[in-house]
């Protein structure tokens, strides 16, 4: 996280760095997370750094397992925006940090297998992925005070997948059955490398 931090410190120097005085602050929530963040405004464009963040759990059964689900989003997100229109912009960037997803699955009372036994899989985006989208909102020529803001994109990047499961699994299981279920799990991930980003939220202008 000190490290996206620092990414974003210095987008926001280089966009203070620039001419115009126009300044807008903005909080949204969507597909990557909670979002706060900070747009400076030139003639016909605007360079934005934002952080996105979202740490969910969720417990739940399924016949004889208990799962454990964890959510867990932190990255920054550097911009720029050409205006095509007042409000309707085109809008490029990259996404720096890791978003993962994780999941563990254990025996209970009663199962096939001795309970305590887990089955534990993890997805994860990679560190740098590159944005394209459309966007409404953060117009250099808008008034000051209130408004809203809305993108629609994808950022692009392959996943990493994580396997594992306890020894007693394992035992019970046997290797050809864990290394089948972790190329299935790589498989299945690696069909996806465009991740949808879509939010919403309100701005407010200095």
């Amino acid at each position: 996280m000190k490290k996206l931090v620092l990414a974003l410190a210095a987008a926001a120097a280089l966009c203070g760095a620039g001419a115009a005085s126009a300044q807008t602050a903005y909080g949204q929530i969507g597909t990557t997370g909670l979002t706060l963040g900070y747009a400076h405004h030139f003639s016909n464009f605007n360079l934005r750094g934002d952080i996105n963040f979202l740490d969910y759990s969720r417990n739940f059964d399924a016949g004889s397992v208990k799962y454990d689900g964890k959510l867990k989003f932190s990255s920054v997100g550097l911009f720029a925006d050409y205006f095509v229109a007042s409000q309707f912009r085109l809008t490029g960037g990259l996404f720096l940090g890791r978003d993962k997803i994780n999941a563990r699955g254990v025996a209970k009372p009663g199962s096939d297998v001795l309970p305590g036994e887990w089955v534990e899989g993890e997805i994860r985006s990679k560190d740098v992925r590159p944005y394209l989208g459309i966007g409404w909102g953060f117009g250099p020529q808008a008034g000051k005070g209130l408004s809203f803001a809305a993108d629609l994109g994808a950022s692009y990047g392959a996943y990493s997948t994580d396997y594992k499961v306890s020894p007693g699994m394992q035992a019970y299981w046997g290797n050809d059955r864990v290394q089948k279920e972790r190329r299935e799990l790589d498989d299945e991930v690696s069909k996806y490398k465009w991740y949808p980003v879509i939010r919403i939220g309100a701005t407010y202008r200095f």
